[in-house]
């Protein structure tokens, strides 16, 4: 997969929703937001798991691929128990979730096989992979490369920073965010950023949200609808990068080279792919 297959859906905003609360599922679709998370794994305890799973499955049953939000689903690890009892119940489900969220991915083997269990599965099913372990890291080239239903790759701060050792902040996980969006980007898949976990730190949102958007990052995961104007303000293009954008693709079709100077700046095409990327966004987001 190279560069030009990158995919423009927008993921700016992703609402992450426990599984132990499927009440609130309708809500946070309705939500201005490009996906809603129902997890299965850290926000369900031990013993609540297979009740979580009975109630969760059932919400996915009036969802598609095509919705303007995307519905996933975060199952447990497939090197679990749960994780198995997980992939088992949307493979009988006769609507299983528009997409799988798979944490712990150490490996892109792990991929390929939940790949091959999907393929019985009675509608498609896309997946993102959370890279969150020392192994994952290592291997998130070759996670991200491992098969074209990886859509999106997940960076996981907080168990990251545990596995290297490293303060949650910004500044410390700088390489691993960067090697993750490195390997998104060599892929053409998509990364979407950790939830920012402090509620009242709406000045730190903001800050790791267009830290986020500069890095390269295509979303931000939410943990409460409060946090979603803020993430939406980063991840979606501004009137200005709109212009700028329409401007130079304009340019490009008026003068196909591939090689042009707009306002005194030399102008490449890899650069004309990532001004289409951002009118795409702005398209589908309503901003053009």
């Amino acid at each position: 997969m190279t560069s030009e297959s990158i995919s423009i859906r927008p993921r700016r905003c992703t609402m992450f929703l426990p599984g132990v609360s499927p009440d609130m599922f309708a809500k946070a679709m309705a939500l201005d937001v490009d996906g809603v998370c129902v997890d299965l794994e850290d926000a369900v305890a031990p013993d609540e798991k297979d009740a979580a799973r009975e109630r969760t499955l059932p919400l996915f049953a009036d969802t598609s691929p095509e919705d303007r939000t995307l519905a996933i689903l975060r199952i447990n690890s497939l090197r679990t128990r749960d994780g198995l009892n997980d992939m088992l119940a949307v493979l009988d489900s006769d609507t299983p979730p528009p997409a799988l969220l798979l944490p712990k991915i150490d490996h892109a083997s792990e991929v390929l096989w939940a790949e091959e269990l999907l393929l019985t599965a009675k509608r498609p099913v896309e997946l993102y992979a959370l890279i969150e372990t020392n192994l994952g890291l290592e291997n998130t080239f070759d996670i991200a490369r491992s098969t074209p239903l990886l859509k999106c790759l997940v960076f996981g701060a907080a168990d990251m920073s545990a596995a290297l050792n490293a303060n949650n902040e910004w500044a410390p996980l700088i390489y691993a965010r960067s090697r993750v969006q490195h390997a998104a980007a060599a892929a053409g898949v998509d990364v979407i950023d950790v939830p920012h976990l402090d509620l009242e730190d709406e000045q730190g949102l903001r800050h790791d949200a267009h830290a986020g958007q500069a890095l390269g990052f295509a979303g931000k995961f939410a943990i409460h609808p409060k946090q979603v104007a803020a993430i939406n303000e980063a991840y979606t293009p501004s009137a200005d990068a709109i212009a700028y954008a329409q401007k130079v693709v304009a340019a490009f079709e008026k003068e196909p080279s591939g090689l042009l100077v707009v306002d005194g700046k030399l102008i490449e095409k890899p650069v004309l792919r990532a001004l289409q990327r951002t009118l795409a966004i702005a398209r589908q987001t309503g901003q053009a």
